[in-house]
């Protein structure tokens, strides 16, 4: 059953519906665009006034309440280690090393209204672990209709959340779920997808299946292939004509994120200037581009790995809804090897003590599903990419 059976269109918080302006992002992508204010600062004032147009730009899907909601709710980071260090306790009573790092987490949500329709839906949830030390990027899918109790509404489904309380909301529910702080938000309209795939001349991406598209009536073939604006879109979107459904569509929408932003890390510096004016005006988000610049040099210096996974769930049905329910214990043990830095699909890795010791990475908090999902197995989505 969608979103309008569950309430989800149909009510509204205080504030009202949170409706979103324009807006398209590819984290890393992002990420890298700011690199180019790098080259503009030897421009002086016009280059101040440029960065800070920019800044405006990335903020303007939100109007100041969302604004000062969204900044209430988010961690800022902890001041910029040198270097990665240890911490040592020395004896008599020592401890384990516990490495100290700059790595934070982004919430990164995708909007796919259609035309006439003018209620955000989140039907891209992500959660994102970047560490600029290391280079690495973890992507984690977090299924749209995973049961959740959000604040003042009861159990919904965790794409509620931005409809009912705005980004900051989205914030809350996500953090909460997956037992992390949050640093920044960003958000993408699946609309400007068409064109901004068109701009980069296509994205490189491994489809696993050939699938022809119920809406578009786009084909694509199983393999990789270079897909045009629409086809992205297309390959995005799918979730009817493939054979996992939503879980299937999400491993979609992170290959295709990854795509976008492995093509502006490879486009050439005469290109920067006029992308980072196009990224602006797609995305929404509370980085300004000195953070993006920041984090872009770093990740370029580093070297960047990407780690791709969704959250391990299994779909079932209740009242005559459709949710999908979390693997609590696969879904705590995933978290603790991403908040260490591990591929989050290696169950065999070793995780460290911090991660282990952490009661609420993965705790899923705030899931109103089965805690006994023990004959529910057959049901379950992917566990990885």
């Amino acid at each position: 059953m969608d979103e309008a059976a569950a309430g989800i269109e149909t009510r509204k918080s205080a504030q009202g519906v949170y409706v979103p302006v324009r807006w398209t992002r590819k984290k890393r992508a992002l990420a890298i665009v700011a690199g180019v204010v790098v080259a503009f600062l030897s421009l002086g004032c016009a280059a101040a006034l440029y960065v800070h147009t920019i800044d405006l730009a990335l903020t303007a899907g939100m109007d100041d309440d969302e604004r000062r909601e969204l900044v209430g709710v988010l961690t800022r980071p902890k001041p910029e280690l040198e270097a990665p260090t240890r911490v040592v306790v020395e004896e008599p009573d020592p401890e384990p090393v516990v490495p100290q790092t700059n790595a934070y987490y982004v919430v990164i949500l995708g909007c796919d209204a259609r035309p006439h329709e003018t209620i955000a839906r989140s039907d891209v949830t992500m959660l994102a672990r970047i560490d600029p030390d290391t280079g690495t990027v973890h992507l984690i899918s977090i299924p749209r209709d995973t049961m959740v109790e959000i604040d003042g509404y009861g159990v919904q489904k965790i794409n509620a959340a931005l409809a009912f309380g705005g980004p900051a909301g989205a914030v809350k529910a996500i953090s909460e779920f997956a037992g992390v702080p949050i640093t920044h938000y960003l958000e993408v309209r699946f609309e400007q997808l068409v064109e901004l795939v068109d701009r980069l001349g296509g994205v490189t991406v491994n489809v696993p299946e050939g699938f022809t598209a119920d809406t578009s009536g786009i084909t694509l073939a199983a393999g990789e292939q270079r897909l045009t604006g629409e086809e992205a879109l297309a390959f995005a979107r799918e979730r009817h004509a493939v054979s996992s459904g939503d879980f299937s569509r999400a491993a979609a929408q992170r290959a295709i994120i990854s795509a976008i932003a492995d093509k502006v890390l490879a486009s050439p510096p005469t290109e920067m200037p006029s992308l980072v004016g196009s990224l602006a005006a797609y995305v929404t988000t509370d980085y300004t581009v000195a953070e993006l610049a920041d984090t872009a040099l770093a990740l370029k210096d580093a070297g960047v790995t990407v780690y791709s996974a969704a959250c391990p769930s299994y779909s079932f049905g209740e009242g005559g809804i459709s949710y999908v329910g979390v693997m609590y214990d696969e879904w705590r043990a995933m978290m603790q090897r991403v908040d260490a830095g591990l591929d989050p699909a290696d169950e065999s890795a070793e995780i460290p003590e911090p991660q282990v010791s952490d009661e609420d990475l993965g705790a899923a908090a705030n899931a109103r599903s089965p805690r006994d999902y023990s004959g529910r197995v057959d049901q379950a989505g992917f566990k990885d990419n």
